[in-house]
């Protein structure tokens, strides 16, 4: 059999029907045949290969696996991926999704009795299940160079597939729209178009945000980019900034920016690169758009933010609320995974009054594609939970890796429950379900359906350093070498949507400590940055030991963790853990931890031990402490004193209630040192003064009740 006869002829198929398809070629030489199909593309390709076996000049652009973004955004005849060993499920969704209609997709590996996808010493799972994936692809084609023969091949007649039918010369304009003919053209859909319209609206009228949502692939950002192109052009902004991953990851934003003002022909406008290519910055006349990172970024009259869900809820919270207008774009599902709980969170979040748009087309490729189809079922992209049995016949079981391999039912079931947990969800994570030796599925299965499920990860001896995040944590802050202890982390839990709120996911997470103790482990841990979801561990009995300097890169927030002792061994370790995190919030909670919400803090510090009183008042300090208690002078007159007792009174009792709001607000103000204006804010004080007169009157009252604890820590 001619191999390569057979490939031409697909690929031929393909250009003919619109249709993108899957090729795979098993061969000895992984570098001629991806010369071959970059040939069949023109060179109007992308290839994904390591540096070390680079193919220079065969391809448009080219990506190391391990940075897959730097294709992203990018639109090709064809995505060659030449990945030896791993081939994680992300490169294989993220090429994918730039490959235009009527253009293919290649994996060029070794022949199939050789290749294994998976990681070393795998478990063969992935392996059988991305095999067993391929066969399943409606339009695809699977050949053995080595043997000259077809592995598997399949070219449907697919009636999912829709028209494009996108012509601007026939486009409406909703009435009194305001933008342009000649802006409208630069479209690729009909919905990019609506919502360019919107946008216009937006800028021109009282909204505060806009959020921009859908799947990828539908031209979120290249939007934006026009929408900002209309406003400069309409003098409806000054300065800008624009916020995303890197600079890489905001490229489609400027490229709909700098088309739209070529269009609308603005002239005069200056653009400023970096040494790779990637636009950072562009001005005019009287308009600065200008991309900054996310840690960095300051509030701006207009904010603009893209892909959301990578820069952090707290992020988006912080900047937008102090901006002046705020637009956001996030990605449903894509190549990164799910990003349907956060999406859920940002309406919420956002400053009123709020303005939401979604696209639904696809601007690359035909409507109802099957290599997106395909893609989206394989990893799980738009995973949703089954209907959910009747909760009150519910029972704990493992779901063992078999059955998630081999069950596409029980899989999309479970992945779909977990994608509520987490901001975001990516592809990578159903590699670890499958492969990861220390990974273990617990559900609550009800008539044959999970109704809550828990991904949790065995951490202790043998198990490789990266993946020890929460029990390394732990030691060190015990200041314990720990050698031979064992503990569970709880990854991920969650409940179906329609069964929260029934103890369900309490009851889950006792059988994974029963399961834990069984098993010789001396803690069941958990860490993660979701910070609305610490009541939850908190009722259940975990105590918090560790609270992350820095925000975790995804969600913008800091990273917690809590664990529960199951013996003896875990309690000690957990006790001078937790004992050493208190000190640490109380007396770095005016630096490293001072953006950390303050009723967290307090609530974190709560459930700490307490712990003996760590400092001492000079005679001076004290005199002026007994006179802001008896109101001759004001909390920041003594202010150091003041720090000193109310920190002993907060370390060494637990008296205090977390969220009452003059005790939320001493700790925002003393602990944490942040001005009464945000005081203010913080524990819904009308004005400063009121702040001040509520926290004042709190603090008089705490260090009252507690005068024993700091009135004997006296140095004369």
């Amino acid at each position: 059999m001619d191999v390569e006869l057979e490939v031409r002829g697909f690929l031929q198929r393909l250009r003919h029907s619109r249709l993108r398809g899957l090729l795979v070629v098993g061969t000895g030489d992984v570098k001629a045949w991806a010369e071959k199909l970059a040939g069949y593309a023109g060179g109007d390709c992308a290839l994904v290969s390591p540096s070390a076996g680079r193919l220079p000049g065969i391809c448009r652009s080219w990506a190391p696996p391990g940075s897959i973004e730097r294709i992203l955004g990018g639109e090709y005849a064809a995505a060659i991926i030449a990945v030896p060993g791993l081939l994680r499920p992300s490169i294989i969704a993220g090429a994918g999704e730039t490959v235009r209609s009527g253009g293919f997709l290649a994996i060029v590996a070794d022949p199939p009795d050789r290749w294994d996808p998976g990681p070393p010493r795998s478990t063969g799972l992935y392996r059988e299940y991305l095999f067993s994936s391929i066969r399943d692809n409606p339009v695809h084609l699977w050949v053995d160079d080595e043997s000259g023969r077809i592995v598997s091949e399949s070219f449907l007649e697919y009636t999912g597939v829709g028209a494009q039918g996108w012509s601007p010369g026939r486009y409406k304009p909703s009435p009194g729209s305001g933008v342009p003919k000649r802006l409208v053209s630069a479209c690729r859909s009909e919905s990019q178009a609506r919502a360019l319209e919107s946008l216009a609206r937006f800028f021109r009228g009282r909204w505060r945000s806009a959020l921009v949502r859908g799947d990828r692939g539908r031209g979120k950002s290249y939007v934006i980019g026009l929408a900002l192109a209309y406003a400069a052009w309409r003098r409806l902004i000054g300065r800008a900034v624009l916020v995303g991953p890197t600079p890489l990851s905001v490229q489609s934003v400027m490229a709909g920016l700098i088309r739209g003002l070529d269009v609308l022909g603005l002239k005069g406008h200056r653009v400023v690169r970096t040494s790779g290519g990637e636009v950072i910055r562009v001005s005019g006349p009287w308009f600065r758009i200008a991309y900054e990172q996310p840690d960095t970024a300051e509030p701006s009259p207009l904010m603009v933010v893209d892909e959301a869900a990578a820069v952090g809820v707290a992020r988006v919270r912080r900047l937008s609320w102090r901006s002046g207008k705020s637009l956001v774009a996030t990605t449903i599902h894509g190549y990164e995974g799910s990003g349907r709980a956060f999406a859920r969170l940002l309406p919420n979040i956002l400053p009123k009054p709020f303005m939401e748009l979604e696209l639904r087309e696809p601007i690359r490729y035909l409507p109802g594609d099957p290599l997106e189809e395909w893609l989206y079922t394989v990893f799980m992209l738009r995973a949703e939970p089954s209907e959910p049995g009747d909760p009150s016949a519910a029972r704990p079981v493992e779901v063992s890796r078999e059955v998630l391999a081999r069950d596409r039912e029980v899989l999309r079931s479970v992945y779909g429950i977990l994608v509520q947990a987490h901001y975001r969800n990516t592809p990578d994570d159903l590699l670890a379900m499958l492969e990861s030796p220390h990974h273990r599925i617990y559900a609550l299965e009800a008539e044959g359906t999970p109704v809550a499920v828990a991904d949790v990860v065995l951490e202790g001896p043998g198990v490789e350093e990266e993946a020890r995040i929460a029990l390394d944590r732990l030691l060190y802050m015990a200041g314990s070498p720990g050698s031979g202890v064992v503990s569970w982390r709880v990854s991920r839990i969650a409940v179906h949507e329609d069964l929260q709120r029934r103890g369900l996911g309490s009851r889950l997470l006792r059988h994974v400590e029963a399961q834990a103790r069984e098993s010789g482990a001396s803690l069941v841990t958990t860490m993660f940055s979701r910070h609305d979801v610490i009541p939850f561990w908190l009722r259940n009995g975990f105590k918090p030991f560790y609270v992350s300097p820095r925000y975790n890169r995804v969600t913008g927030e800091k990273n917690v963790a809590l664990a529960k002792p199951l013996d003896s061994a875990g309690a000690e370790i957990l006790e001078k853990a937790s004992k050493t995190l208190a000190l640490k919030l109380a007396l770095a909670g005016s630096s490293i931890y001072r953006d950390l919400a303050a009723e967290k803090l307090a609530l974190l510090l709560h459930h700490t031990p307490a712990t003996a009183p760590p400092l001492y008042l000079t005679g001076i300090q004290a005199r002026h402490l007994e006179g802001f208690l008896k109101g001759e002078v004001m909390a920041d007159q003594a202010f150091d004193a003041v720090y000193i007792a109310l920190l002993n009174t907060l370390l060494a009792t637990r008296s205090w209630n977390p969220v009452e709001p003059g005790l939320v607000g001493a700790v925002a103000r003393v602990v944490q040192g942040k001005p009464y204006s945000e005081v203010a804010s913080i524990i819904g004080a009308s004005t400063v003064d009121e702040a001040v007169g509520k926290v004042e009157e709190y603090i008089r009252g705490i260090l009252e009740e507690a005068r024993s604890l700091w009135s004997g820590r006296v140095i004369p």
